[in-house]
């Protein structure tokens, strides 16, 4: 599920800048964004999307700005190096004839003269103001999910409304496929020489064929799992519904499979088709469902 959260700390020491993002995902999986200073920390922070993520691609974006009090920078001045360049600048001005004289600024403008290292270090406490930071990005991360997961239970709600007319108008042609299939094989057998058949054998024969091109256990479960989908939707409680309804769209899909693979008649066979259209439409979006 989609969702974004930023969230700001700063002070005159330390400025702290969180965002966190999230897209669809079938698993959870979290990827950190860090400054150096907080690589070391990368497994800790991992750790707060633990419990209230199930599913979903998150990225988390920290960044870290010191304040100009804090830009506190040693510096090295390399002697050997400034030596060196003061003996090739004084030739050089020898050599050409030049009357100024070399100075300290130019001798510091030359390379690898003066190194300049930032401060690395972390500030007294600022491991929990970044935590502070992410749990706050990703708490206004979490609300835009749920804000999306609204619509979204009404759509999947509204898939399932589609997806149960389909089975009852599937059940009423059943119903009449039935009919007319048990005239067709009566009237097949009135054309065959049936009188050196055993009438036991026979009705036997007639059953099964009439049992199998019957779709009613189909439907039966059909059914059913359309209630544990929208139970399963409608209850707040239950954790990584999207995983169980991954499981029951496959179940769904198979029982309307076995429907299709069963009819011999169009009106059956269209209706098939237009429920196995709306079953995909309601797979894509759980996908989305954590």
């Amino acid at each position: 599920m989609t969702g974004y959260g930023a969230s700001l700390d700063k002070s005159r020491q330390l400025e702290l800048e969180v965002h966190v993002k999230s897209v669809n995902g079938r698993f959870l999986e979290t990827r950190f964004h860090l400054p150096k200073e907080y690589a070391p920390f990368e497994n800790e922070l991992r750790q707060m999307f633990g419990s209230s993520w199930v599913r979903g691609s998150i990225d988390v974006y920290v960044h870290r700005r010191l304040g100009q009090e804090q830009r506190l920078r040693t510096v090295q001045i390399r002697h050997e190096t400034a030596a060196h360049w003061t003996r090739e600048l004084k030739q050089l001005q020898v050599k050409l004839g030049l009357k100024s004289e070399v100075t300290l600024r130019d001798v510091l403008q030359m390379p690898l003269v003066m190194e300049h290292q930032d401060r690395v270090s972390l500030l007294p406490g600022e491991l929990k103001r970044v935590q502070t930071q992410i749990k706050l990005a990703a708490q206004k991360c979490l609300k835009f999910r749920v804000r999306e997961g609204k619509s979204l239970k009404q759509e999947l709600l509204q898939q399932l409304n589609d997806l149960e007319k389909c089975t009852v108008k599937m059940n009423a042609l059943r119903k009449g496929a039935q009919v007319q299939f048990e005239q067709r094989l009566k009237s097949r057998l009135a054309t065959l020489n049936v009188e050196n058949m055993e009438p036991a054998r026979l009705a036997l024969e007639s059953a099964l064929i009439i049992d199998k091109m019957d779709v009613h256990e189909e439907m039966v479960r059909l059914g059913e799992h359309i209630k544990a989908c929208r139970i399963l939707i409608q209850d707040r409680g239950t954790a990584g519904k999207g995983k169980q309804l991954d499981f029951y769209c496959q179940e769904l899909l198979r029982e309307v499979n076995t429907i299709g693979s069963k009819s011999q008649f169009a009106g059956l066979t269209q209706t098939v088709v237009s429920a196995k259209s709306v079953i995909e439409k309601f797979r894509e979006q759980v996908q989305n469902v954590e």
